[in-house]
Parts: C-alpha cells; structure tokens; sequence
C-alpha cells in the first residue's frame, strides 16, 4: 500500500503550524502555493488572514473536501508541478518532506519550488528526537528497513502505509542549501504527531539565493 497511500487516503492530519514569526516574511500581495495542502486546513486559515493562496496535492480526497470549501487547488506531483517559472511569491511546504521517502525526492520538491520563482519558503517539519526511547527504536529498525538514518516505515494493523523521515536540523539546511534557499528564522517547538506523540518540530523561512 505504501507507493500510494497519500494519493487516496482519505484522513491526512494537520499536527503543525507556522507560528507568526515565519508569516510576517509573508508580503502583501504575495502570490502564495500551498504545496500538499492537502484538506486545506492551511489554505482556509490563509484566507481567514486575507492572504488567498492556490493549492497542490496529488491525493484526490483531500482536494475534494478543499474545493467543497471554495479553495483553489489543483491535483499535481510537487516535484512536477504545472505552473511557469514566476507564477508564485512563495511556497509552503507543512508537514511535507516528512512524507516523501527519499533524500533524492524530497530535493526535488525544494527545486521545484525554486525554479516557480518562490523568493520565500515557509516550512514546517519534525526533526529526530533520538532522546526518546520509542523514537530511537523505530530509527534503528528503519534504518535497517530504509537504509536511511531517521527514516522509518508507518503501519497500521501490521500494514506498511508509508515511510516517514525525521530531519536532524543541519541535514534539514543542508537540503535547503542544495535548493537554493537560506534560512531567515528558524524555530524548535515541541509539536504533536499524527500519532499523538509529542516530539521535536522545526519552523522555519528560507529566502531564496
């Protein structure tokens, strides 16, 4: 199930947010994309502040409940997305990256966001929290499961349904180097899992070079 559990699942929680810090690099005006916006939680809230923003998933029953809402979203891959060079101001990766599998894929989500001309990224994630016994476990099996460290297989009922990765910080800025962004302000806060675990989460804006 694992190569297309985020095309159709049908339950995609929201456990992070960008805290106002990250927002004020938001300028008037700016032509903002909401990169797997998925049910449009995000996007609503946008609205709510007067900043109309356009979003992308691939996973057509989340985009369903967006556009019941009045959302502007299209169905697109984010490392294959249909828009022109300069089409958007800036780009919002929230809870992302933790989702794609590879450390090949997810550079191609920052380029493409890159090469739409977004001077700004606002990014949210979770980072490795190795202090903690049950994370260090799933670690260790991951990376015998993934062959990547911090990466780890999520399952249901016994059921692989994706693999997840948890940043450490300098791998995190390193990938945004690569993509041609530079952090401006970054923060740590303790975040809750889908799960309902508590651990470590990373919010942060990157300009682009």
């Amino acid at each position: 199930m694992m190569a297309g559990y985020w095309d159709k699942t049908s339950s995609v929680p929201s456990t992070l947010g960008l805290d106002a810090k990250v927002k004020a690099y938001l300028r008037p005006g700016d032509r903002i994309l909401d990169c797997g916006c998925g049910a449009g939680r995000l996007l609503g809230e946008l609205a709510r502040e007067g900043r109309p923003a356009v979003g992308v998933d691939r996973n057509g029953p989340s985009l369903a409940v967006a556009r019941r809402e009045g959302l502007a979203v299209v169905r697109a891959d984010l490392a294959r997305l249909p828009f022109r060079p300069g089409a958007f101001d800036a780009a919002i990766l929230h809870a992302v990256l933790t989702t794609v599998p590879t450390p090949a894929a997810r550079l191609a989500v920052l380029a493409e966001a890159a090469r739409i001309g977004c001077r700004l990224l606002c990014l949210a994630d979770f980072l490795r929290n190795d202090d903690l016994p049950y994370y260090r476990s799933r670690y260790e099996q991951g990376l015998a499961e993934t062959g990547e460290p911090g990466s780890f297989v999520v399952r249901e009922g016994g059921t692989a349904l994706y693999v997840a990765h948890h940043f450490t910080l300098d791998e995190l800025t390193g990938l945004l180097d690569l993509a041609g962004f530079r952090p401006l302000h970054v923060a740590t806060p303790p975040v809750r899992t889908r799960s309902g675990n508590i651990v470590t989460g990373v919010v942060l804006a990157a300009a682009a070079l």
